[in-house]
């Protein structure tokens, strides 16, 4: 019997060829390929990204599907609103928006965010294209009918497309349908019920987003996403969360430690897989007359004037770096965000 250890010259060559050939067929990765598969690690992964203006076109869906996130939100305003690349979009151009991030591998959910605020009521909603007229001055909180109106009617042409939202969320400031015809306030818990029941399609989920309130558990909504660029507002005398936010080598520590007393004081460290804590790359200049920014800090994608030196646009490896340092400091917050993702694809 033939020992089977006995490995013949022929063979030591074939195996010789094989290896050589495959060291040079290993591909190769790019750095921009690398960050990609940097950013679509688990935890250091963004899990959600967001538009601030309804802004589509076919290197922002690019974008997108690149990064994979969990959930894009589709800034959607109403068919009163102008037609253009950063309004609307009209429904033809909606379908083809998410049509081309589908086509260009994005796997994640669709989300509806309804422009809903107050001065977009009249000219882009009220009585539009068939919508129904609700006066705004006399019964206030009924104003919600008319964007659930508008959104079961999208909802059931993207369903043809098999494009539809597998979510709607609604902004629970700057709109009428929390207040009365007395202008007082009106419990959430009241309203987002009415527009649960509303929906169409019951297989939508239903979100809200404001800063941080711990009783959104109570409004029977399904997630909640937390405006995390109004930190100063908390403590105005921090001399992190106020001001300008540059990167450097020691930002990022130096953030996550100004963080740090107001998740622990407003309980923003609560373990919920339903809460998104949302980042903003809006390059909005908010700056006192003290110097410090205090109505979207911290800022990410900050653009002071049109000098470039103070453009201080963090770059996708460095908010890397802030997204897993925010989850490895704050564990049980798994689900992390970027806002206004319109002024982020153009950096990175």
């Amino acid at each position: 019997m033939k020992d089977n250890n006995d490995v013949t010259l022929p063979k030591i060559l074939i195996l010789l060829v094989i290896t050589v050939l495959s060291l040079f067929l290993l591909p190769t990765c790019s750095p921009e390929t690398e960050n990609k598969k940097e950013l679509s690690k688990t935890p250091n992964k963004v899990n959600v990204l967001w538009e601030n203006r309804s802004f589509h076109s076919n290197q922002l869906a690019d974008s997108i599907a690149s990064i994979n996130p969990d959930k894009f939100v589709v800034n959607l305003e109403g068919p009163g609103s102008a037609h253009s690349p950063s309004t609307g979009p009209t429904y033809d151009n909606l379908v083809a928006f998410l049509q081309r991030m589908r086509d260009k591998g994005y796997t994640g959910k669709f989300v509806c965010k309804l422009e809903t605020s107050k001065g977009s009521y009249e000219p882009d909603w009220n009585g539009k294209d068939g919508l129904p007229s609700i006066n705004k001055d006399s019964i206030p909180q009924d104003t919600w009918i008319v964007y659930v109106d508008y959104f079961n009617r999208i909802q059931d042409s993207l369903t043809l497309h098999k494009l539809q939202f597998s979510e709607v969320m609604f902004e629970i400031e700057n709109a009428w349908f929390f207040k009365d015809k007395n202008n007082k306030t009106i419990n959430k818990r009241t309203i987002f019920p009415l527009i649960r029941d509303s929906i169409k399609d019951k297989t939508v989920s239903l979100s809200a987003t404001s800063d941080w309130e711990m009783g959104w558990t109570h409004w029977e909504v399904d997630y909640y996403y937390v405006q995390m660029y109004d930190m100063c507002w908390t403590d105005t005398t921090s001399k992190v969360l106020c001001g300008h936010n540059k990167y450097d080598s020691t930002r990022v520590a130096k953030l996550i430690e100004g963080l740090k007393p107001t998740m622990s004081l407003k309980n923003m460290n609560t373990k919920s897989d339903s809460i998104y804590f949302i980042f903003t790359y809006s390059p909005l200049d908010d700056t006192t007359k003290l110097g410090k920014i205090i109505i979207h800090s911290p800022m990410f994608g900050e653009m002071l004037t049109k000098d470039t030196s103070k453009q201080y646009v963090w770059t996708r490896k460095e908010f890397t770096e802030f997204n897993k340092m925010f989850k490895d400091t704050f564990p049980n917050q798994s689900n992390t965000g970027i806002w206004s993702y319109d002024d982020v694809y153009k950096n990175w």
